[in-house]
């Protein structure tokens, strides 16, 4: 009788975990493109945990990790979700399940990249590409093309990123939506380069594309790109109208911290139309969706918007504090030139306040850093703002100096 019973209670535990994964599918269904709620999101994640203790169930979690991806890349839950992909492309390896294994890749590839982990980011994008080739699968090599394409441009690798980008477009004939994204990595490199009539011609491009096909949640990028692209080429009010209709695309689609991006662009165009409040409500507004989700990247770029508005406001003290917050974080992630970029606001804020002990410590480590990024693209510039800077130290502190010897003295 206790042997029937085991078998029974075995059977029964099978069908509860197979049960739990048809409900969190249809619960994920339901969803379709608008973000799972905390209790559906634990629901489904209870599920994928059943069915990856067992291989046996590697059908269901197959089928739950690709449902399940979208959404986390929604929600942005990155510390939460990696095991979870790493598991699963475990077992799709081990089953040798390779349309499982491409798909994870591409996820895997992308949680990486947005983790700042652009090396092992690309790693999965190049093994997914290969394997995308060896199957035939045209649509995901285009789409691991583009990402890994967008990965290389994160880590300065322009020359990489745009001939990966450019591959992507040339294979992209059937997959608009991808001819759109190819266009927005491209964008981003010319960005980069400061380049921005073409970063503005890849933008338009993007959009027109996503509009005519109907790619709603690519619009939200599409809209937020080309108003960070008017912004550069001077075109500010229609970049205010096209961020605007960024901030509300996202908000439709429930992406809180694309929304939150796209805040903080919007909050730099009203900076350069001296509304300094409102700036500050807006990068305050995204800071705090940065720290909640703990992502250095937004968090370092958010710091040093804030330190301008800041210095714009007169708070000195809180502008140092956020200059010095955000060389910290670009430090800390491995973005040297990001971070002399913020150091040279910062020394000159420390120049132009008189603090000229601190700005001349501030240069030397700037020195020792800048040999660090000798051949990044951004080096020789960087390398004559902070020469032109040393200059304009030097010459308050010879000022000063002056000042001080000629300044009448008492007599004993």
């Amino acid at each position: 009788m206790a042997l029937e019973a085991l078998a029974d209670s075995t059977s029964i535990f099978r069908q509860y975990i197979e049960r739990n994964a048809r409900y969190a599918l249809s619960i994920i269904a339901e969803s379709s493109d608008h973000p799972l709620s905390r209790k559906k999101l634990t629901i489904a994640l209870q599920a994928l945990q059943y069915t990856l203790a067992s291989p046996e169930f590697w059908p269901s979690s197959k089928q739950l990790l690709l449902a399940l991806a979208p959404q986390m890349e929604l929600l942005d839950l990155r510390v939460l979700w990696l095991p979870y992909l790493k598991q699963g492309l475990a077992q799709s390896i081990q089953f040798g399940d390779q349309e499982a294994e491409l798909a994870l890749r591409f996820y895997l590839g992308n949680f990486l990249r947005e983790s700042n982990a652009y090396d092992e980011a690309i790693k999965q994008y190049q093994l997914g590409i290969a394997l995308a080739e060896a199957l035939g699968d045209v649509a995901m090599q285009v789409r691991l093309l583009n990402r890994c394409a967008f990965a290389r441009r994160r880590k300065g690798q322009y020359s990489q990123a745009e001939h990966l980008a450019r591959r992507a477009l040339a294979l992209a004939d059937d997959d608009p939506v991808e001819q759109g994204y190819s266009h927005l990595v491209l964008g981003a490199i010319r960005f980069d380069l400061r380049e921005w009539d073409e970063c503005l011609e890849h933008a338009h491009q993007c959009l027109a594309i996503w509009l005519k096909h109907g790619a709603r949640r690519q619009l939200a990028w599409g809209y937020t790109n080309l108003g960070v692209s008017q912004w550069r080429t001077g075109l500010k009010k229609e970049a205010l109208k096209n961020l605007e209709m960024g901030v509300r695309f996202f908000e439709e689609l429930g992406d809180i911290v694309h929304q939150a991006s796209t805040k903080m662009n919007l909050g730099l165009v009203y900076y350069e139309l001296n509304e300094f409040e409102k700036a500050l409500e807006l990068l305050t507004e995204a800071a705090k969706v940065f720290h909640a989700i703990q992502d250095k990247r937004r968090m370092a770029m958010v710091a040093n918007n804030l330190a301008h508005v800041y210095q714009k406001l007169d708070n000195i003290d809180d502008a140092i504090d956020a200059f010095q917050q955000s060389i910290s974080l670009w430090q800390s992630i491995g973005e040297t030139a990001k971070a002399l970029n913020v150091m040279h606001s910062l020394t000159n804020l420390l120049v132009e306040s008189g603090e000229l002990q601190h700005a001349k410590k501030l240069l030397q480590i700037a020195q020792l850093e800048l040999a660090a990024i000798e051949g990044h693209s951004d080096y020789q510039r960087l390398l004559q703002s902070f020469k032109k800077l040393n200059a304009k130290a030097m010459a308050e502190m010879k000022e000063r100096l002056e000042e001080d010897t000629n300044s009448p003295r008492l007599t004993k």
